[in-house]
């Protein structure tokens, strides 16, 4: 055997392509040697690796010269020398680094750049989530645009298409749903600035991270009935709801690559969901460990200390809101609301300030997609002479980005659809809550068909969960 392979080393140096032969048989052998010692003592002919169609050798009897047996990597894992250049390989330059069509890929952000043999490179031109031309655009335009941006380690290497797909996750309203009849909520004197999360101090679920997974329309559902439930039962109802229960559960959705508000708030409404620790998030779409006829007895779940609970958490109905002052009174009287907005790929880099959609780096053929959120809030700036309005909303992106999880974008002129479709909805929470039943005083619209409910109708007590 290591005869035929000696023949073979001896071929190569007579036509002075021992260099191009490694290269050709690139690996690794030598550094694969896991589970025991990549380099051998002397001649051991156990002490080899598969090539080609014979063995190469990496113990020290190898290295005879031109009579040698060596594995291409001997000389860099056994001896510590660098590879060698082969001989008359054709050599390509891209941003300052020569490579050769031997030599692994060079990857550039999000694209991979190849060379090849005539010395040309070719790469990739997807469009990334972000770029440095991209970050040069908006630290330019920071002034007029209002807002900071910053290259997050997240985004890097990652392709826009992926960040829309997997880092956004929910749908456009269909037609019928989004014309739906809205609620209009009679407030008294709005305050310049509110905060849901100093108003009721600990009660509102800060920013989680939805990872790599389109699931911005379970992590926004959950994260507003989370907070619903804690402020409307003061606290006694403390609960982190499951958004993997939603992604694994929810019927017509896609999982990680989107969903709709309107079949999630169904799904609270009609089924309920379970708490966080019951079910943990994994960011991937599993089996469903849940069925319609569940308790949290029969679900394994621990029960809650405060109340004496054993169903599951539900919702009421979920309705629209119908412009910005309905909208800021909701959030006042009875906490966060869930918004879908349109998101661009400058939207990724916001760092703070107020955000507005600018114009930096979008190509003709960048497309939007849609998200959800929550708004828990909003105020105002003075910029010189201009009052400037805005939301303050929470992502669920993680406390990483933006002002600790959270974003401002301006208010009052629908800026990326924020006000276009506008949720919430009511908790069966344990003890009974009152003001939410009476048709007038709030009108419980079922999402997707515009139904008001009749003032006689029956609805079960808020107590019965």
């Amino acid at each position: 055997m290591r005869n035929l392979l000696l023949v073979l080393a001896l071929v190569a140096v007579a036509t002075g392509q021992s260099s191009r032969f490694r290269q050709e048989f690139p690996g690794p052998y030598c550094a694969a040697r896991f589970g025991s010692s990549n380099c051998c003592q002397d001649r051991q002919d156990g002490c080899a690796q598969p090539i080609s169609t014979t063995l190469c050798y990496c113990d020290e009897f190898c290295d005879r010269g031109e009579h040698g047996d060596c594995c291409p990597d001997y000389e860099e894992v056994c001896l510590g020398m660098p590879p060698s250049e082969p001989e008359n390989a054709t050599s390509c330059l891209y941003k300052n680094r020569y490579f050769t069509p031997f030599d692994p890929n060079i990857v550039d952000n999000c694209n991979t750049c190849k060379c090849n043999m005539d010395g040309s490179v070719t790469c990739t031109e997807d469009i990334c989530l972000v770029d440095d031309d991209l970050l040069r655009q908006l630290h330019h335009l920071e002034r007029s645009i209002g807002w900071k941006a910053t290259n997050y380690s997240e985004w890097w290497g990652r392709k826009y298409d992926e960040g829309k797909v997997l880092r956004l996750g929910t749908f456009q309203p269909k037609i019928l749903v989004k014309a739906m009849k809205r609620l209009s909520n009679k407030g008294g004197v709005l305050p310049k600035y509110f905060d849901a999360s100093e108003h009721w101090t600990g009660l509102i679920t800060e920013a989680r991270d939805q990872g790599w997974c389109g699931s911005s329309w379970a992590f926004s559902t959950a994260t507003m009935a989370s907070d619903r439930f804690a402020i409307l039962s003061k606290g006694r109802e403390m609960v982190q709801l499951a958004p993997q229960q939603m992604l694994a559960c929810v019927r017509r959705q896609r999982g990680c690559n989107g969903g709709h508000l309107d079949t999630a708030w169904q799904y609270l409404r009609r089924v309920g969901v379970v708490n966080e620790e019951c079910y943990p998030y994994i960011a991937a779409q599993n089996v469903c460990k849940i069925s319609p006829e569940d308790t949290l007895v029969t679900a394994n779940c621990e029960l809650p200390v405060k109340v004496n609970r054993t169903l599951m958490y539900k919702m009421g109905p979920a309705f629209s809101l119908n412009n910005e002052t309905d909208i800021m009174t909701e959030i006042k009287e009875r906490g966060t609301v869930q918004a879908i907005m349109r998101v661009y790929r400058d939207f990724f880099s916001y760092r703070s300030g107020v955000y507005r959609h600018s114009a930096a780096a979008t190509p003709a053929e960048e497309r939007s997609a849609y998200h959800s959120v929550r708004l828990i809030g909003w105020g105002e700036d003075r910029v010189g002479y201009d009052v400037v309005k805005y939301w303050i909303a929470i992502n669920s992106w993680g406390q990483w980005w933006g002002e600790n999880g959270r974003f401002r974008i301006l208010r009052g002129s629908n800026e990326c659809d924020i006000e276009s479709y506008v949720l919430a909805s009511n908790p069966y929470v344990h003890e009974h809550v009152q003001a939410i039943r009476k048709v007038g005083e709030l009108q419980e619209l079922i999402v997707g068909t515009g139904y008001v409910p009749h003032p006689s109708r029956r609805y079960p007590p808020y107590g019965r969960g």
